[in-house]
């Protein structure tokens, strides 16, 4: 009982702070014809504090006011921020330009930090602007994370040179990503997908640690990485990326925006990269990384309708050949020389979609959407003797709706539905795989959430979520989730998360290395849907260096515990790939602190430090460390602007911790005495010249030239049952020298 008046208390005491005069208003970013857009989860603080808020889905915003501040700042990543000095009124309406290459705007360019903590998500954040992604050629998504500890990013095998990324100490299927809230790279476009999205095309990064909302699913298990698309409403009418390397790596983007009509935006990217040349730094006969050809298409479009609505569509069509494996071998002579080991992949996508989103009613909170999606990709692949063919058909449906009720709560509720059909064709050597538990069964999934939220004064905010879903081949199941944020001070702030997340298996697409071996595959009984509770908690300082807030210092706790996980096991027998249900325990343990500082003037610095204690119950081995995770990542990356930006200086160094190699028990190779990989640096360094229009920028990534060595076991002998190139832990390639621009018109 005594409990029951407290927390009442507390929360009258709450609620009468909050009845104080709020501000309200909208955002907007601005066009160069002059119409408005508004922008969604846009950051709008008091300056010199942590009290702020985020716009909804209509652009709108609802702050407290302070009594000795009226000073507002409203930033939005890929625009300039704003300092509004606010007077009498209570409803303010902002507009805010895109970011370019004007003088004048790369004064604000300049302030964006690369890597940054949200202040106002009450989920743990760390947003990569449009600045960070810059700091390196990032290529592709995959290569935008060498400046994060929070993801790391490696190589899969030594083969097809598929990229992945860990999170929270697991592998990235357990990560939702997001195009801008929208589900993306599910089943098979989730092999390469890292590798099809362009840094170009991309104006920041959010990185959300732990389960997420409800809102967007229930297959968040260690986090959402969201991405935001260059936005058809910009004012840069063309945008044309070049880049080059000693590889001979080629690359070319072209972003152009079009506006047919006061209403009508839209835009076209485009990109196409070939690395022309297959090298072999290490001598073993094998290509480093594969031979590839891309080309991809995307155009994006918003329609604002009087009534306050606004329609976004968008379609996409990607293209990619890989060829790899032994130099000497002939894709058209040898495919069927078991003595000789290539690979050819080859994938065709296809992605349509729509959005619709409506205000109603007085409350600005208020809002209707409506999200279809459709998919199609296609595989073909061979990698040695083993070859995979596979074509998925993949439509997803998202209704909801938002309503605010009074200053402290709202709530969000609809329902989600999705189809996926599956054609998929598995052979080692002449051998049809007869193990139907292998390939994925088509699926069909209808749920429906409700998400509420309690904020109080821009002080505290609770967000509690819940979805039931019914999937035709694991049943019915509820996914619970909440997350709290609490400003203990204007400078302090703590969050708090748990939630449960679910997602369906798909053995070979989730696990690409398990093709580049001489190893059966072996699928010992129908595989569950993988089941796992992630808890976490974060703290975030603020400090101030010359009377400016320029300093932080985040730390966080996570921990994932599975009810149940599909173990893809290659320690059990030399000749065989076990794949089971887990058998006994899994959990990985992260923990992280972050320091961002700016100590003078144009100087800034990110240091960051992340420990992983990952494990697992594995069939021979018992309770051991999950194989191929590294138990720790260093970063420091130091950054520096001479006046006005016209030079820009960037060096990054990385200290990657050991991992454990899988045992050597049934396998003879040259470090099979080895029980872990050696502790490795990585330095990476890029200067930019900055002019009117035009980014002129040279960079070298791994400058020390460190290699794994013997990446691939028995190299020379790839009909051998111990050929295996999937043991990998370090970098494939060497010292990698590059040129490029940036040219806006």
């Amino acid at each position: 009982m005594k409990q029951k008046i407290f927390l009442g208390l507390v929360l009258l005491f709450f609620s009468v702070r909050a009845s104080a005069q709020n501000l309200t208003g909208t955002v907007f970013g601005a066009t160069e014809n002059g119409s408005d857009e508004p922008l969604v989860a846009a950051d709008v603080f008091w300056i010199g504090s942590t009290k702020g808020t985020a716009t909804d889905a209509d652009g709108k915003f609802e702050i407290a006011r302070e009594e000795k501040n009226n000073r507002l700042v409203v930033a939005y990543y890929g625009y300039k921020a704003d300092t509004i000095t606010v007077g009498s009124s209570n409803n303010l309406t902002v507009r805010l330009a895109p970011i370019g290459n004007e003088l004048d705007e790369v004064l604000v360019q300049g302030r964006q930090r690369g890597t940054a903590m949200s202040k106002i998500n009450p989920v743990t954040t760390e947003i990569i602007s449009y600045a960070g992604l810059c700091k390196m050629a990032c290529c592709n998504l995959a290569e935008s994370f060498e400046n994060s500890a929070t993801v790391t990013v490696g190589f899969s095998d030594a083969v097809s040179g598929t990229r992945q990324i860990r999170m929270l100490g697991l592998a990235g299927i357990y990560t939702q990503m997001l195009d801008e809230s929208r589900p993306i790279m599910r089943g098979l476009s989730a092999t390469y997908g890292l590798g099809y999205t362009p840094g170009m095309w991309l104006e920041g990064i959010q990185v959300s640690k732990g389960t997420s909302s409800v809102i967007s699913g229930y297959e968040s298990v260690t986090g959402q990485i969201n991405l935001e698309y260059r936005k058809p409403t910009s004012e840069d009418k063309l945008f044309v990326n070049g880049y080059f390397n000693n590889e001979l790596r080629g690359e070319l983007n072209v972003v152009a925006t079009f506006k047919p009509t006061e209403k009508l935006s839209g835009n076209l990217l485009t990109h196409i990269s070939a690395d022309s040349k297959m090298m072999d730094l290490n001598d073993d006969g094998f290509a480093d990384l594969p031979k590839t050809m891309q080309g991809n298409v995307a155009s994006r479009w918003l329609y604002n309708f009087d009534n306050g609505a606004q329609l976004r569509t968008g379609v996409r069509f990607l293209w990619e050949e890989r060829e790899s494996g032994q130099l000497s071998f002939n894709r058209e002579s040898d495919r069927s020389d078991t003595s000789k080991y290539g690979s050819y992949i080859t994938n065709r996508n296809f992605n349509a979609y729509a959005k619709i989103g409506m205000p109603f009613g007085e409350n600005p909170k208020n809002s209707v959407a409506l999200v279809a999606d459709y998919s199609l990709h296609e595989m073909k692949s061979f990698f040695g003797q083993k070859t995979y063919n596979a074509t998925e058909h993949s439509t997803y449906v998202n209704g909801l709706v938002q309503m605010g009720f009074g200053e402290l709560h709202s709530a969000t509720f609809g329902f989600n539905a999705r189809a996926d059909f599956y054609d998929e064709e598995y052979r080692f050597g002449n051998r049809q795989q007869a193990n139907k538990f292998l390939l994925h069964e088509n699926e069909f999934v209808l749920g429906a959430f409700g998400e509420y939220t309690f904020s109080v004064a821009e002080q505290l905010t609770a967000i509690a979520g819940l979805r039931a879903d019914n999937n035709n081949l694991y049943g019915a199941f509820v996914t619970p989730r909440a997350h709290i944020k609490y400003n203990i001070l204007p400078t302090l702030v703590a969050r708090a998360s748990v939630g449960r997340g679910l997602r369906s298996p798909n053995i070979i697409t989730d696990n690409i290395w398990i093709m580049a071996n001489q190893r059966e595959i072996v699928v010992e009984n129908k595989p569950k849907m993988e089941d796992a509770w992630t808890f976490g908690a974060s703290l975030t300082k603020y400090f101030r260096l010359n009377d400016v807030e320029k300093a932080s210092v985040s730390l966080d706790v996570f921990r994932t515990q599975f009810a149940n996980q599909i173990i893809v096991d290659q320690e059990v027998s030399g000749k065989q790939i076990l794949v089971y249900n887990l058998k006994g325990k899994s959990f990985a343990n992260n923990f992280q602190v972050d320091v961002n500082t700016e100590p003078v003037e144009r100087l800034g610095i990110f240091a960051t430090f992340r420990y992983s204690d990952t494990k697992v119950d594995l069939k021979e081995m018992g309770f051991v460390r999950k194989p191929l995770v590294d138990n720790f990542k260093g970063l420091l990356s130091v950054s520096y602007a001479t006046k006005f930006n016209k030079w820009m200086f960037d060096v990054t160094a990385q200290l990657n911790g050991q991992s454990r190699l899988p045992s050597s028990t049934y396998v003879t190779y040259d470090y099979a005495a080895e029980e872990y990989s050696p502790i490795y640096p990585m330095f990476f360094a890029q200067v930019t010249k900055r002019f009117r229009n035009l980014d002129i920028y040279l960079g070298c990534e791994n400058i020390g030239n460190y290699m794994q060595e013997n990446p691939i076991i028995y190299a020379g002998q790839p009909s051998n049952e111990n050929f295996n190139a999937s043991v990998i832990w370090g970098p494939l390639m060497g010292r990698k020298f590059y040129a490029g621009f940036r040219w806006t018109l």
